[in-house]
């Protein structure tokens, strides 16, 4: 039995247009609303008013598809960040020899805000004991300042000579 070659055509003609057609989907709308919105808040909104979305449904997608964006972000940002992994480790080293706070010398680098923070804070941690020591001597100079003897005779961040300072006279007030 054979079939007609119009029908043929007929079907081809009937399944190319429904492949074609430009039917909205759930995802389709919530890629667009974050696409034109700051925010989870506006894609919610978006989804709300746009395309008759329910508020928990829209909140519920809105911020999944925050999250799916930072994730996204970070990725490309580690991936850029690892082309350079060898000039990123030679700043290390050269900022770690410098005479400049660390975490300075990093921005200076060019390197972002965030991976600065988190490397200082890293290196900070790994040498623990060592800022203990450093501490306990600046501690028994009754007639220095606590935050100055820690930036000037061990080099620490300002900032964090002066919390942990400040930390340091709340305890001893007992508070």
């Amino acid at each position: 039995m054979r079939t007609p070659s119009w029908m043929l055509i007929a079907l081809a003609a009937v399944v190319t247009v429904a492949g074609c057609s430009k039917k909205r989907t759930r995802r389709a709308e919530v890629v667009e609303c974050s696409s034109i919105s700051l925010d989870s808040k506006g894609t919610t909104l978006c989804l709300v008013q746009l395309y008759k979305w329910r508020r928990p449904d829209a909140q519920k997608a809105a911020e999944a598809r925050a999250h799916e964006l930072d994730s996204l972000k970070t990725w490309q940002e580690d991936s850029v960040w690892g082309l350079s992994a060898a000039k990123h480790t030679r700043d290390l080293q050269t900022c770690r020899r410098g005479t400049e706070q660390l975490n300075n010398c990093l921005l200076i680098a060019g390197w972002p805000i965030r991976r600065a923070h988190r490397t200082t804070d890293s290196i900070w941690s790994a040498e623990l004991p060592t800022h203990r020591h450093e501490l306990q001597a600046c501690m028994a100079k009754r007639d220095f300042n606590l935050s100055s003897c820690l930036t000037l005779y061990y080099k620490w961040d300002s900032d964090r000579a002066l919390a942990t300072a400040d930390s340091v006279t709340r305890a001893r007030l007992g508070r």
